[in-house]
């Protein structure tokens, strides 16, 4: 079952809500019809309405953890070189190849691609990283463009962050990537 990440929801295909949690809509659509089930930023959701059924879920959740007195869960801190620098190699059919220094190599093969990681542009999502293959000489990181997105040629970088704990595989993760501020 697809897991949310911070700042991420459910929503259905053609749906008018966003899910907060895993409720029995959520739960109905992943068993009849899997591919409609989609996990996006939040800030996506446009005119959706929330799910009175999530908030349900969510409230029972928080009162049981202030109830135990068992604090949130902290975030932890990213590593201290969570930023790595990449270049342009190619773009075709709407696909971006990014690539990285083989001084990076040994990070990026403990780094995971989870779903909905966004290539951001002046704060606009205009691509999806796809794939990241660090056995090559020269790390590669394949973003799938959005139709209206155009490509800037110069430096792009790649935030790193710890991944989600219960889909957690490698120590870190990819949390988005962007063209590098010009000096």
């Amino acid at each position: 079952m697809p897991v949310l990440g911070e700042d991420q929801v459910y929503v259905i295909k053609y749906g008018t809500d966003y899910h907060r949690a895993w409720c029995r809509v959520v739960a109905e659509a992943w068993d009849q019809a899997p591919r409609g089930l989609r996990v996006t930023l939040f800030a996506d959701v446009g005119e959706r309405n929330g799910c009175t059924g999530c908030d349900a879920i969510m409230k029972k959740i928080s009162s049981v953890q202030e109830n135990e007195g068992q604090p949130h869960p902290s975030l932890q801190l990213p590593p201290s070189d969570a930023l790595i620098p990449l270049k342009v190699i190619g773009v075709a059919h709407g696909i971006l190849f990014l690539a990285a220094g083989q001084e990076h190599q040994e990070r990026l093969n403990e780094t995971a691609v989870e779903p909905a990681t966004p290539l951001s542009v002046d704060g606009r999502r205009d691509g999806m990283v796809v794939r990241l293959d660090a056995t090559r000489t020269e790390p590669l990181l394949v973003v799938q463009l959005d139709p209206r997105a155009t490509v800037t040629d110069g430096p792009y970088q790649m935030h790193l962050r710890r991944p989600l704990q219960r889909s957690a595989t490698k120590p870190y993760a990819v949390e988005s990537v962007e063209p590098a501020p010009r000096a």
